[in-house]
């Protein structure tokens, strides 16, 4: 098999994965699981993002293409099952979250303690030998 064959392959393989979202998006019941896997496979951040990526490389297209069919797919799914379109997601505080304020404060010396201990016990030993009484 030549290069280019192969690179036909591949590319009809990443083609067929494509319509086979598709075709989940279509038939498969809105919130099912497959119906869910290929919303995110379309839409979603991460790994779903990076797999994009690479199916779209393979059919030479930009990856905001693909999400951007497959939004509109979805939205076009709801609309026939009579949902409501998704909302797009709040977008995030550009504020940064105020952290507490950390003290630092001297921890107790464990060896002091250690050693004012055995001071103390060294000055009274009630187990101490006394020498016997001449007698």
């Amino acid at each position: 098999m030549s290069e280019i064959e192969t690179q036909h392959a591949y590319r009809a393989l990443w083609a067929q994965v494509v319509l086979q979202a598709k075709a989940d998006l279509d038939h498969e019941p809105v919130g099912s699981l497959l119906f869910n896997q290929a919303a995110a496979f379309f839409t979603s951040r991460g790994e779903w993002a990076e797999s994009r990526a690479i199916v779209a490389d393979c059919l030479e297209i930009h990856p905001e293409e693909l999400c951007r069919r497959g939004e509109r797919w979805i939205a076009d799914r709801r609309q026939q099952e009579g949902l409501a379109p998704n909302q797009p997601p709040a977008p995030r505080s550009t504020t940064p979250k105020r952290l507490p304020r950390l003290e630092a404060f001297a921890a107790p010396n464990p060896s002091r303690r250690h050693n004012s201990r055995n001071a103390a016990s060294r000055s009274v030993d009630r187990f101490r030998i006394q020498p016997a009484a001449a007698g």
